[in-house]
């Protein structure tokens, strides 16, 4: 699906303007990044960007094994996403609405990536 890797593509670019055309301007929109910490509404979500677009430094990643899903008005991807390819990947899904001609992101979810260090666990934030 297209605007899955245009998603990725925003991330690559850390480009804040697009990501906030992105999504769908609506109260209902949810994002969990891989932090763990979850944003609900337009607003909060594209703040959330960001602050993980300032945050983190350039993130170098590979996806895999992409499934889509497409509706009507709606559609769903699921993947696996890698950043070091020696600690494993975390998943990530995104949810899309279709609007006015074209697919916005409504939900995105990425589950919490965790390395084993010998003192403690860090938990590697990206998208």
């Amino acid at each position: 699906m297209n605007v899955n890797t245009e998603f990725f593509n925003i991330i690559r670019n850390r480009s804040l303007t697009a990501m906030s055309c992105f999504w769908l301007n609506a109260d209902y929109v949810k994002c969990v990044h891989a932090s763990g910490e979850h944003f609900s509404g337009y607003n909060a979500v594209i703040q959330s960007w960001q602050l993980a677009f300032n945050w983190e430094q350039g993130v170098d990643f590979q996806v895999r094994d992409v499934r889509a899903r497409v509706l009507t008005d709606m559609a769903w991807v699921t993947m696996k996403t890698f950043v070091d390819m020696d600690s494993g990947p975390f998943n990530m899904t995104n949810i899309f609405e279709f609007h006015h001609g074209r697919w916005y992101l409504v939900h995105h979810h990425s589950s919490v990536m965790l390395l084993a260090d010998a003192d403690m666990e860090h938990q590697i934030v990206h998208g």
